[in-house]
């Protein structure tokens, strides 16, 4: 049995006795007989030119089809080529001689070759023998494309650095279609492609092929005035099938380009930046047409001083017949792309039909793709594959095994002298206090606390908890706004070992007895007032709450009968931001305990302060697996869980999130998202802290204005939201007349772009309108989606600032580092989907949940332990989110599987209504749910909101410049952009949704108040 390394041996000996073998072959049934150029280019020679005449529409252009041609054939003299340029070695490796035959070779790659089982392509691939009988046919496998290239390439090293460089297959497959043809010459075309003609045909009887060295076909030639939209050039020329003859100037151009980009970026390192639509740029038929165009008007090559002007893509669109330009045959899109029913071309039957290419399921072509690559007969939805897992992220940060205590000790160490917190208290109008005096008004109070005052504050107030009786495993629910005692409060929690409760500010007295009583809750942190949203300094009295659950207050001890297991309750004093609040003064509420008294210098804290310099150290050794956090789902079913998340969990899940958007040390991050959900704990706090970046926090709760104000003030280079608070703050902006003391300058607003480039969405979809607005507005040129669920820690996905503008709008990204996901069938979990088709998500690796405390049966609905081919088990934790994934791993939500509507049989998705509705320009905000219906089953209904300053049909009154939006406008609108069958059947207008503290839209509520509305007859 041969060894690896023995069969490589093999197939490079192999390989070389193929070419020194047909470099004389000369095949009896084909005038186009194999045949090497007699003469040799001289790279460094530029005087030399035979000069033809272009027979472009309007004479443009003469061609010099071999540069520096010598007058006597004969041996290439020996050079050195170690100081060439990589263009003259090219030249020098492969020259080019116009006057040469086309070889008679047709290169095709493919994963297997004919003769092995998987292959499909028979009837295309035998089209091609049957139309070129004596060619030398060739389907190269992956395997062997990477040997040959080496053999071909030997003396041009930087080449075969870039190619096993090259991060996707299908740029190895565009690189080689490349090399090959440069090299060696002859036909390349993809393996889906039918030949219909024969290459005999493909240049006109009237020009002799001793004149012509390249032949090339149009791929697109838009007729349609959105042409930007859907194609990358005006005139795009397709590089699925090129005929050439060896050393081509054109050919030589592209592969220097792709090189030298290539090793730029490897030295850079932002390789694996290049996904998708950026492979058209690099690789693609947009670098391949812009290489063609600069040939055409190249005064090496081209006499210009004959030229009318410049030859452009107007010189080639419409055309019906082929046009030649100095050595280069131009064929008309029917050539190459028959049948497509657009732009002209005609069908496979016209006399210009050379070569048919399968658009309609159309595959990436791999050349040397992975060995676990998915295949076209069973292609798993699974990203990534445990094979591809450490090749995918080899440039990502390894998995950190610390707990979070002790990778906070490296930051402090590291970034004590910079901020890691700045918080701002609310602040009002006197419209919105009128019956206070003028002084009566809160003033924001700032407080900044660096890295270094963040580690001893925690520390203070780590002992002063334990003092309390707060021990390693205890739950300490934190019920507080964004604020820096928040921030600091997380720290000596987690220092103790602890497990950190936040509580949403908002809940009501069931809600909040009801947590503390699930988790055994000991001691709870609670402001004195909570802060609403978009409402600061009117905030409700926590007052009638912390009655209820300690009916006696002035008593001087805690007995909670609500909550038994319920002993120290600490009061955040915040009611000086409150004037209306009526909050009494702590001193005369004996049972609660102030938190001043557990550190009275929080603002000016030093070493030397009471215990901020001792070291903290918990019962017992903290390990990174155990339970740190546990975080109530967001609510979008009427039944929040405890989630139950690690060390590991969240400091990786931030410390990953923090890398892949870029985090610096220098960011300062505004953050509105509330710190007792993952989005403003994990991917805001734990990313800026796992980084030695600042988190600004402009007020307690989400206000648009502090928001603006703190981004103008620090010049904030970041900036996080979900969709509906960035609609608040495009609203605040257009009304800027209303606020014109209290909002930044308009130097200021315009300055944003200038400081505010990174930031995420998440928590809900961003709409394509609101992505362009917030790149027109803010900058945020960097900004990145995040997909996940608390759950899951909670990012499984997301996008990078690299990634195109298409897919940070109409997908969640790929899968983060060491995380698995996969898209299966709701009905059956078991299997897993083909490409492109939607299913349900699910997500494996460290960041799964523990479990929800004290809930084994849910528990075990959407954690489940599952065996892999190998026999090893991984925990998969399943979304009830339906998704779809691409060929590149780029994942797309589609809507929570609960809320499809089925409408007589047939799946409707919310979210493309929505997305829908969202381009209208009266709608700020909708949300689409299905709709009890006694024909179909369920219909659609749409609850809108409108802009500010637009009436809605039925409100009264005017809006003064006739914008009104009725229902049966809304309707109107989707139908002339979707289908008849996606047309809301319900309009109902609304002010505001019930939604989730991370800014969700509870939409069980909604199809709730949909019955109601419906039973009154609305």
């Amino acid at each position: 049995m041969l060894s690896f390394r023995r069969a490589l041996v093999a197939a490079a000996f192999f390989i070389t006795i193929l070419f020194f073998t047909t470099r004389s072959t000369s095949p009896s049934a084909s005038s186009l007989a194999v045949e090497f150029p007699k003469s040799q280019s001289d790279p460094d020679s530029s005087k030399q030119t035979t000069q033809t005449t272009a027979s472009s529409p309007n004479n443009a252009a003469h061609a010099g089809g071999n540069r520096g041609r010598p007058s006597v054939p004969g041996q290439q003299t020996m050079q050195d080529t170690s100081r060439m340029t990589l263009y003259d070695k090219l030249a020098y490796q492969f020259p080019y001689d116009v006057e040469a035959k086309f070889p008679a070779y047709i290169w095709q790659t493919w994963k297997w070759t004919p003769a092995h089982g998987e292959f499909r392509f028979r009837e295309q691939e035998a089209s091609w023998t049957e139309q070129h009988p004596g060619f030398i046919h060739e389907v190269v496998t992956d395997q062997v494309a990477v040997h040959l290239i080496r053999l071909l390439y030997a003396s041009v090293p930087e080449v075969l650095e870039a190619y096993d460089a090259l991060p996707l297959p299908v740029l190895k497959a565009d690189f080689f279609r490349y090399l090959i043809l440069l090299a060696r010459g002859g036909i390349y075309s993809d393996i889906d492609t039918y030949a219909i003609r024969s290459a005999l045909d493909w240049i006109p009887e009237a020009v002799p092929r001793s004149i012509v060295g390249l032949v090339i076909g149009i791929e697109a030639d838009p007729d349609r005035p959105d042409w930007k939209d859907w194609y990358s050039r005006r005139i795009q020329f397709c590089q699925w099938t090129i005929q050439a003859k060896p050393g081509h100037p054109v050919l030589r151009e592209v592969v220097r380009r792709i090189t030298d980009e290539t090793l730029k970026r490897k030295k850079a390192g932002s390789l694996r930046e290049i996904h998708n639509k950026n492979v058209i740029e690099f690789t693609g038929p947009a670098l391949w047409t812009d290489t063609i165009f600069e040939y055409f008007n190249d005064e090496r090559y081209f006499d210009m001083s004959q030229s009318t002007g410049p030859i452009d893509w107007k010189n080639f669109t419409g055309m019906e017949n082929s046009r030649r330009v100095g050595d280069v045959v131009v064929l008309p899109i029917t050539s190459f792309s028959p049948g497509v029913q657009q732009m002209g071309a005609k069908d496979d039957d016209d006399p210009m039909a050379f070569v048919k290419h399968e658009f309609e399921g159309e595959e990436t072509i791999g050349c040397n793709a992975p060995s676990d690559a998915v295949d076209d007969k069973s292609p798993l939805l699974l990203w990534p594959t445990r094979q591809a897992f450490g090749e995918a992220h080899a440039t990502e940060p390894p998995l950190l095994q610390h707990t979070i205590p002790e990778h906070f000790n490296s930051i402090v160490k590291e970034f004590g002298d910079r901020p890691a917190v700045i918080s701002r208290t609310p602040t009002t109008t006197r419209d919105a206090l009128p019956n206070l005096p003028s002084d009566g008004i809160p003033t924001a109070v700032e407080t900044t606390l660096s890295y270094e005052k963040l580690d001893l504050a925690s520390n203070a107030l780590a002992h002063s908890l334990r003092s309390l009786g707060v021990k390693k495993g205890d739950r300490v629910a934190v019920s507080l706004g964004n604020s820096a005692e928040f921030a600091a409060l997380t720290y000596a929690i987690f220092k103790l070992g602890a497990i950190l409760v936040p509580l949403n500010p908002g809940f009501n007295v069931k809600q909040v007895t009801a947590a503390l009583n699930h988790l055994g809750v000991e001691l709870l942190v609670i402001g004195a007032v909570t802060d609403l949203a978009y409402k600061p300094c009117r905030g409700r009295s926590n007052l009638p709450l912390l009655q209820t659950i300690v009916p006696d207050l002035e008593s001087g001890r805690v007995e909670a009968p609500e909550v038994p297991t319920l002993k120290t309750v600490v009061v955040v004093d915040n009611s000086a931001s409150h004037p209306l609040s009526n909050f009494p003064p702590l001193a005369s509420l004996r049972s609660l305990t102030p938190f001043t008294s557990l550190i009275p210098d929080f603002t000016t804290i030093r070493a030397s302060s009471t215990f901020a310099a001792r070291t903290v150290t918990p019962d017992s050794p903290l390990s990174p697996t155990e339970t740190i956090n546990i975080q109530f789902t967001s609510g979008t079913t009427s039944h929040p869980k405890a989630a139950m998340l690690s060390h590991t969990s969240i400091l990786n899940n931030g410390a990953l999130i923090a890398n892949r958007m870029g985090l610096d040390p220098s960011d300062l991050i505004i953050c509105p998202p509330p710190l007792f959900h993952c989005f403003g704990s994990v991917l805001g706090y734990m990313a800026t802290a796992t980084t030695g970046a600042a988190i600004l926090f402009p007020s307690p709760a989400f206000d648009p204005l502090a928001t603006l104000r703190m981004a103008a003030a620090h010049r904030a280079t970041g900036l996080y939201g979900v969709a509906t608070m960035f609609v608040a703050l495009f609203e605040l902006l257009h009304h800027r007349d209303r606020y014109p003391d209290l909002l930044p300058p308009p130097e200021q607003v315009a300055a944003f772009p200038t400081h505010l480039r990174k930031g995420i969405g998440a928590g809900s979809s961003v709409p394509e309108s609101i992505m362009r607005k917030l790149y027109a507005t803010f900058g945020l040129q960097d900004l990145v989606i995040c997909y996940g669920m608390t759950e899951t820690s909670p990012v499984s996905c997301m996008t990078a600032p690299g990634d195109s503008f298409e897919k940070r709008t109409r997908s969640v990204g790929r899968v983060m580092p060491h995380t698995t996901v996969k898209i299966v069938d709701p009905l059956d979990r078991g299997r897993v989907v083909p490409v492109g088709e939607r299913g349900e998500l699910a997500a494996a690796g460290y960041l799964v949940m523990k479990g929800y405390w004290g809930d084994k049966e849910r528990t075990e609905e959407v954690r489940r332990a599952e065996r892999d081919e190998d026999g090893a088990e991984e925990v998969w934790m399943y979304s009830g989110d339906e998704a779809s994934m691409d060929e590149d791993g780029y994942v797309e939500i589609t809507g929570r599987i609960k809320d499809l509507i089925i409408r007589g049989g047939e799946n409707i998705h919310p979210l493309e209504i929505e997305n829908c509705l969202f381009q209208h320009p009266l709608v700020a905000e909708v949300s689409v749910v299905g709709v009890p219906d006694e024909k179909y089953g369920e219909s659609v209904g749409a609850f809108v909101i409108v802009h500010q300053g637009v009436v809605a049909e039925g409100e009264g009154g005017t809006a003064g410049k006739g914008e009104v939006l009725t229902r049966e406008s809304v309707r109107e609108w989707v139908r002339t952009h979707l289908s008849s069958h996606l047309v809301p059947k319900h309009v109902w207008f609304v002010k505001e949704y019930p939604k989730t503290a991370s800014g969700k839209i509870q939409k069980f509520k909604l199809r709730d108040t949909a019955k109601q509305l419906l039973e009154a007859g609305r």
